[in-house]
């Protein structure tokens, strides 16, 4: 950390006219961040945002970044994400980015390749990590409270009025999104999915446009395989009411049930390997242990704020590095991949097949 952010970070913002920042300015004040120059294309809307932070408004990016400053906070379009955070690391600054990190993985590489280069931070706003149930979650599977995983459940559900839609031409369309649920709103359930339970290796998709006037998916179904053997089931919706997130997992030593603010895990007395060959009844279940629950928390930008921060003081990296929301995007990647060309999918993506679709779904 540099002697100049005893004080907070220096920051410039890209994308600043932008519905989400309002949400960054939270995490920006959280850990005293001085803001000293916001850009947009939008300078009607950029205007009340400079004022409010008492920081010069920019139309160009060349000229926002010969501002002297320590991070680029970037809350662009997703589309735009690859060229704007490669433009901020070249410019010497760590970068943190909305969620997803880009539109195609091949973009993410090139964003990774270059943080690498250079030596910079890049970070991704993939806060539900820091949630406590989250984390607790990952450090249970890890440590092998559950056993050998052998299933991987997701359902999540984001339920959308038509109004949604229709209040931004680029949302659900493949040339202004690049995706439908899977892009925007299923990017944080995916997140946890990989981070809890690492990510899938093999992958069959199903896609569908079932009840909202769009060009992309509104709904999404997957079997996947982890290179572990493990499998499981993907199930992601803005077209239908019910759970928001729910991810279920079950080992030969027990299973773990996470919900937005609750992890439940009920262990086997016996793991099930050894169950299988043991004397006795049958037909009667393993015995399990009373529950142990995790009571969780809301985690919003502050805490990849504070993360972030703290992460670059300490010189590790943050909670979510680019290389690996890089996985998640991957994993959105294949699972349109899979469905637009009706293949199972085998993880590493083939990063010149998916663009050469992305291309023919845009139109270009």
């Amino acid at each position: 950390m540099r002697e100049s952010e005893a004080r907070g970070p220096r920051v410039v913002a890209i994308g600043a006219a932008a519905h989400i920042f309002g949400s960054h300015l939270r995490g920006l004040a959280a850990v005293d961040a001085r803001v000293i120059g916001v850009q947009d294309v939008n300078q009607e809307r950029l205007r009340p945002v400079a004022e409010r932070l008492g920081c010069p408004a920019f139309e160009d990016v060349g000229a926002l970044l010969k501002t002297e400053a320590d991070l680029a906070v970037i809350t662009a379009p997703h589309p735009f994400h690859a060229e704007l955070a490669i433009r901020c690391l070249r410019a010497g600054l760590d970068v943190l980015v909305e969620k997803p990190i880009a539109v195609e993985v091949a973009e993410a590489d090139r964003m990774v390749a270059e943080t690498e280069r250079l030596g910079r931070t890049l970070a991704v706003c993939f806060q539900h990590r820091l949630r406590p149930e989250v984390q607790a979650a990952r450090r249970l599977v890890r440590e092998g409270a559950v056993g050998e995983v052998q299933r991987v459940d997701l359902l999540a559900t984001w339920p959308r009025r038509a109004g949604y839609f229709t209040s931004a031409p680029w949302r659900g369309s493949w040339k202004g999104e690049g995706g439908g649920v899977l892009i925007n709103q299923g990017q944080h359930d995916l997140d946890v999915l990989c981070y809890v339970a690492g990510q899938p290796g093999r992958i069959v998709s199903w896609q569908r446009t079932q009840l909202h006037a769009i060009e992309t998916e509104d709904t999404v179904s997957a079997m996947v395989e982890w290179p572990s053997g493990a499998t499981g089931f993907i199930h992601i919706s803005t077209a239908e009411s019910d759970e928001e997130q729910r991810l279920e997992l079950t080992g030969t030593g027990g299973r773990l049930r996470l919900t937005k603010g609750k992890l439940e895990l009920i262990r086997n007395e016996v793991d099930v390997r050894d169950y299988a060959v043991s004397p006795g009844n049958p037909y009667e279940a393993p015995p399990t242990l009373d529950p142990e629950t995790v009571t969780g928390e809301d985690v919003s930008h502050p805490a990849i704020y504070r993360d972030l921060v703290a992460a670059r003081a300490a010189g590790r990296p943050p909670v979510a590095p680019g290389h690996s929301a890089l996985l998640t995007l991957e994993l959105t990647n294949a699972l349109t991949y899979s469905a637009h060309t009706g293949r199972e999918v085998r993880l590493p993506l083939d990063r010149a097949s998916y663009g050469a679709l992305l291309r023919t779904l845009s139109g270009e």
